[in-house]
């Protein structure tokens, strides 16, 4: 009868003694190429039995290495989180508390898995959840969030309604995507006008991204009368220095860290029930604040995002800025960017229906079409190089 201790002797054998290779071994005995070369490294010829044995999973202290102390430090500190006011806005798991033990300097401070341990056996927690899956993606041209500002995602939540009441309300979320900085505030309604006074007073608080994401929505991008003749939305960001990027249509989770956010504001302030708009908003504003100020994210080596943007230099618009002259602006100057899947047809398309042709080759693959405005060019690229040019009035190849 085949068991694992004898599969490793085996596996060994054959591949010191015999000199199979290294697929075959993993054939005939069924198992996998990580399996084998995890033991190929363990082994040592001089002290067979125990190099081939089953090294313990878990932590490496033992149970009772901790103070009773430090145990019901934890216990406290998740008890507080879950009925404390001031906490509402916090992050409650084991990771949250060893993140805020660490930057107190406690003089213990427990592992992850510990203090989650601690909290299942007191009643505090269930065990975790089995995860699901990671949504499997292609690679997709996107800009990367390597500082502070580099990349702000832009979101609307809603509708929302107050108790007893049928008029409609909207969050605006405007968060970055490597501080997790965020600003929120309540719309009136979800029109262009709206949208860019929230974003010129959050950009004043947050500073200008380098780039600004967001979905294919017409709020955000414009008429689809006419396409090539961007929104308010769009002007006031290039007026700033800010290149907006769409994301590609009906992809949600491209702006995953907003989506997230929008999920947890759902959680925690959406379920509270308020009498009115004022209510509505002044709690909005704690949670904005609560969020900026007391998330230890593992992303940021335990610091908040207000912690890791006080280090950044912020590039912040006019103070007087008035966003209502880019009405008469002419777009001539800055970039506007698309990300695209490459329809089986080898076309993309913008807005509307504003199409180019790309490749039928690069069908199902995401190309980026980047429009500079000054140049009157659509150049479109697939992983990082330049395959198509178009004369953007003409619809006309250049190149």
């Amino acid at each position: 009868m085949r068991t694992e201790p004898k599969d490793r002797k085996q596996a060994m054998l054959m591949y010191h003694v015999e000199h199979l290779s290294k697929a075959e071994i993993c054939q005939r005995l069924s198992r996998s190429r990580p399996w084998l070369d995890r033991w190929l490294k363990r082994y040592i010829p001089g002290d067979v039995e125990h190099s081939l044995q089953g090294q313990k999973a878990g932590p490496k202290a033992y149970p009772g290495c901790w103070s009773s102390e430090i145990r019901q430090q934890v216990i406290g500190m998740r008890q507080e989180r879950s009925k404390e006011k001031k906490w509402r806005y916090a992050f409650m798991g084991a990771e949250a508390i060893h993140l805020e033990l660490k930057a107190l300097g406690y003089k213990e401070v427990p592992p992850v898995r510990t203090i989650h341990t601690w909290l299942v056996q007191a009643g505090q927690v269930e065990h975790a959840a089995k995860q699901t899956e990671e949504r499997e993606s292609k690679p997709i041209p996107l800009p990367i969030a390597d500082a502070v500002n580099r990349a702000q995602q832009l979101d609307l939540k809603g509708p929302v309604y107050l108790e007893g009441s049928s008029t409609k309300y909207y969050l605006g979320v405007l968060r970055d995507r490597y501080s997790h900085r965020c600003a929120i505030r309540v719309l009136h309604n979800k029109d262009a006008e709206t949208i860019v006074d929230f974003l010129v007073a959050a950009w004043h608080c947050l500073g200008l991204g380098d780039y600004l994401q967001m979905d294919n929505a017409l709020e955000f991008r414009g008429s689809n009368r006419y396409p090539r003749s961007f929104g308010k939305l769009v002007r006031v960001a290039l007026d700033l220095g800010i290149e907006p990027v769409f994301n590609p249509p009906h992809e949600p989770w491209r702006n995953g860290s907003v989506e997230w956010f929008n999920s947890f504001i759902a959680e925690r302030l959406l379920k509270i029930q308020f009498k009115d708009v004022d209510a509505f908003c002044s709690e909005t504003k704690v949670c904005q604040d609560s969020c900026n100020q007391i998330h230890r994210l593992p992303a940021l080596d335990g610091l908040t995002p207000n912690e890791i943007a006080v280090k950044a230099i912020l590039r912040l618009p006019p103070a007087d800025y008035q966003n209502d002259r880019t009405a008469s602006l002419p777009q001539n100057h800055g970039f506007v960017s698309f990300v695209r899947l490459v329809r089986k047809s080898g076309r993309i398309t913008l807005g509307a229906n504003d199409r180019f042709m790309v490749d039928p080759a690069l069908a199902h693959s995401y190309v980026l079409a980047r429009v500079d405005l000054a140049r009157k060019l659509v150049t479109i690229s697939f992983a990082d190089k330049v395959i198509r040019t178009y004369d953007f009035s003409a619809n006309t190849v250049v190149v």
